[in-house]
């Protein structure tokens, strides 16, 4: 089961306040840019997003002026959706199943990777982009965060935890974003749109190709000279196509971000239309999957061809029945092309692509528009998402912590007695108090920030 599959998007967003903080000291055009653009709607990318308190307003003071809590409140649902696919939060039904499992896998990492692309864009100025060197300075701060986060998710995966580790294939996200940070958001959301149907075909044929055809050679040779593979696992193939979160078909979630976050997010009709066309993208994609397979007959080719080698490293599943519940761990199988019909989460083909695309978009609309009128209810949650990167590895070494042994017959053996609950309340005690007592960027956000930023103006 690929309960492994679904992370966290160190470039995620944003949070909330009550009592307005001191601003720093000015960082010059860049600087006074960035704060501009946060003022607009939004903020840094997940793992540089800052502290604050929540207000009735739904908005933050923090080391940039108002933000949308919205944004936060939407990733912490995704941290919590995490949770559920990591630790196994939630209950279980009659049937021995996680109830909410179902409901999460997958969507909650494209709700990550929507966001990261929101982050970007509100990082480079949001509804009024930045230009010339200000623009400069924005691109070349996501590609640093890029590179920061590379080594960080490489170490995390290689612990040898059963969690499918998000954060190096971030790295690669925003190298790829980065060009297209100046581009119209219309053209942007076109990218997104045609890469979301043309990419998981084209990773279809790939992967083919190099499963005992004429690529598998050239692939082998590339993963033997990679030094990430022989680390982790991870390596470049791996981060572009065979992975469990390969560029080729996640891209289309953070160009979509991208694109929204270029839109005037504080306007009731652009949350309330982000509900709307959310829901119907999600609508159109399951109903017109749920036909090809039940209606046309594709359910029926897979229960023809399936087998069980054939799955076995896309989730191990045993029938097609146990594919389409549990999902695959990112890639589906190259026997039957027929398998580009199903929308299972992380499943990375079109379906499943506009199916949780469309969800995350609802979901973010949902919670810019519910967010103002939830004041300090949402404060824990939006803490958490504000912290995501600092949530998000930590949730990883407790994790290791747990799966190592070292706590057991110990004062801490709740850790791994109760592995959910204590990630669930470390999470939200950790990052509320962190807001409330500290009032600054995590503990991994603000190193991210003040680095990245640092880098960024030195760079010609």
């Amino acid at each position: 089961m690929p309960s492994s599959s679904d992370g966290p998007g160190e470039t995620a967003v944003e949070a909330a306040r009550p009592v307005p903080e001191p601003e720093p000291p000015a960082e010059g055009s860049a600087g006074s840019a960035e704060r501009a653009a946060e003022r607009a709607g939004g903020g840094e990318p997940p793992a540089a997003a800052a502290a604050g308190s929540p207000s009735p307003a739904g908005r933050r003071r923090g080391s940039g002026g108002d933000r949308l809590v919205g944004i936060d409140v939407a990733r912490g649902l995704a941290v919590l959706g995490m949770f559920v696919v990591h630790v196994g939060l939630g209950w279980t039904l009659a049937s021995g199943d996680n109830a909410l499992y179902g409901l999460v896998s997958g969507r909650s990492a494209a709700l990550f990777a929507l966001l990261a692309g929101v982050s970007i864009a509100l990082l480079s100025g949001g509804p009024s982009p930045k230009e010339g060197k200000d623009m400069g300075v924005a691109l070349w701060r996501v590609v640093i965060r890029g590179l920061i986060m590379l080594p960080v998710g490489t170490l995390l995966t290689m612990m040898g935890t059963p969690v499918s580790v998000i954060l190096a294939y971030y790295a690669v996200f925003f190298v790829l974003a980065a060009p297209l940070m100046s581009e119209r958001w219309k053209i942007v959301a076109g990218t997104a749109a045609v890469l979301g149907v043309v990419g998981p075909v084209i990773s279809f044929y790939l992967r083919r190709l190099e499963d005992g055809g004429p690529l598998e050679r050239p692939v082998r040779a590339i993963n033997s000279a990679d030094p990430l593979v022989a680390w982790s696992g991870d390596g470049v193939v791996n981060f572009l196509l065979t992975g469990a979160y390969p560029a080729i078909t996640w891209m289309p979630f953070v160009l979509a971000g991208l694109a929204i976050g270029r839109l005037q997010l504080r306007r009731t009709k652009v949350q309330a239309a982000l509900v709307g066309v959310g829901a119907a993208i999600a609508a159109v994609a399951y109903t017109a999957s749920w036909f090809a397979l039940e209606v046309l007959g594709g359910r029926e080719r897979l229960e023809a061809s399936f087998t069980p080698e054939a799955a076995a490293e896309h989730g191990g599943a045993t029938s097609v029945g146990q594919a389409l519940d549990e999902g695959f761990s990112g890639t589906v199988p190259v026997n039957d092309w027929a398998w580009l019909l199903v929308p299972t989460g992380h499943s990375g083909t079109p379906f499943e692509v506009f199916g949780a695309g469309g969800v995350a978009i609802a979901v973010l609309g949902l919670c810019l528009l519910a967010a103002p009128y939830l004041g300090w209810a949402v404060y824990p949650l939006a803490s958490v998402g504000a912290l995501a990167l600092t949530t998000y590895v930590g949730h990883i070494l407790v994790i290791a912590l747990a799966e190592s042994g070292w706590v057991d017959g110990t004062p801490l053996a709740f850790v791994s007695d109760r592995l959910a609950m204590t990630v669930l309340l470390g999470s939200l005690v950790f990052a509320t108090g962190w807001r409330l007592l500290v009032r600054r960027r995590g503990p991994l956000e603000g190193p991210l920030h003040w680095v990245s930023m640092w880098a960024a103006k030195r760079i010609p």
